[in-house]
């Protein structure tokens, strides 16, 4: 029989493996069905873990597969802007290990209905959270201006061909609204050159994922995560982050950086003045991919990368800020 939701977690060793070898307490942020969750449950059994993800069907599937771990777990919808509300809720906890696993599940792109694939015909919807999201991808095609559809393909897909593919939008709308995905799949490859499509590469790709970042606010649900991090870590806490395409690892990387060197005093002077206190370091230097192996076996992790922190300076920081009055 076949499962409800299927989904294959990326980098899973990797994930356990830079898992701190004490942790206690966990947050999954993204729990896309609960791969990533057993497997660190099935290296730290006596650990207590915390999930959140925005798809509730993610959450039924991961209720599931953590059925044997259900005295130790608490799972709830919730996105990362929301993560403050949950944080307090759950009693303030401190952490040793979160995890975030950027992007789209294997699921949301296997589903025609969902609207994200470019591959298969079905509605134009793109929500992570249908039940309480109301803008859809089919309502920013139809309705947003010209300069709103500009702003969305180069600042979110950085497509080349943005000015082409809106101009188009705006003619064809007018005929007949968009409704489906492969409308407009159809639609972008038709606009740009064939010399310029990439072979292997779907010429939809970019307009694709710019509507689907713009519908689901990817961009500040990440930086509402990044912002939130620090407070919720114990002294040597790590953060992975798994991102998909370049604008997210950008963010990931920028602010790792900062946290680990975050004095802005101009370089000719002897020594800092500025007061800004490194919070840890980066444990990767360079984002960790999928090994050949894996990527074979799943070609969606061909474009996953792994950055981590360890937050070894938090818990002075934490006092020092005022954030923190007692023992973490």
């Amino acid at each position: 029989m076949k499962m409800e939701f299927e989904h294959i977690s990326v980098l899973a060793e990797e994930v356990v493996d830079f898992a701190p070898q004490t942790t206690q307490t966990i947050l999954d942020c993204t729990l896309g069905g609960g791969g990533h969750s057993r497997r660190l449950l099935e290296k730290f059994p006596e650990a207590n873990l915390y999930g959140i993800d925005r798809d509730a069907k993610a959450l039924n599937a991961t209720s599931d597969c953590l059925k044997n771990y259900k005295e130790q777990i608490l799972l709830e919808q919730a996105s990362f802007s929301e993560l403050p509300e949950r944080f307090a809720n759950w009693g303030v906890p401190q952490f040793d290990y979160i995890l975030a696993d950027i992007g789209l599940s294997s699921e949301q792109l296997a589903r025609p209905k969902r609207g994200f694939s470019f591959m298969h015909e079905g509605p134009l919807d793109m929500r992570m959270d249908p039940d309480r999201q109301h803008l859809t991808a089919a309502d920013l095609v139809n309705k947003s201006s010209e300069h709103e559809l500009l702003k969305i393909l180069r600042a979110y897909g950085e497509e080349r061909f943005a000015r082409k593919i809106v101009s188009t939008i705006l003619a064809e709308r007018e005929k007949k609204l968009f409704e489906t995905t492969k409308e407009l799949a159809d639609m972008v490859s038709d606009v740009i050159p064939r010399r310029f499509q990439k072979p292997g590469f779907n010429p939809a790709t970019l307009t694709f994922q710019a509507l689907r970042i713009a519908v689901n606010d990817e961009l500040n649900e990440l930086g509402a995560l990044l912002k939130e991090a620090p407070s919720l870590f114990k002294q040597d806490g790590r953060l992975a982050i798994i991102s998909f395409h370049s604008l997210e690892d950008r963010m990931v990387k920028h602010q790792f950086r900062k946290w680990e060197n975050p004095c802005v005093c101009p370089t000719n002077l002897p020594y800092c003045i500025c007061g800004e206190k490194p919070l840890g370091r980066v444990l990767t230097r360079r984002p960790v991919n999928a090994s050949a192996k894996e990527a074979a076996e799943n070609p969606r992790s061909r474009s996953a990368h792994l950055r981590v922190f360890s937050f070894s300076e938090i818990t002075s920081w934490l006092k020092s800020a005022g954030m923190l009055t007692g023992t973490v």
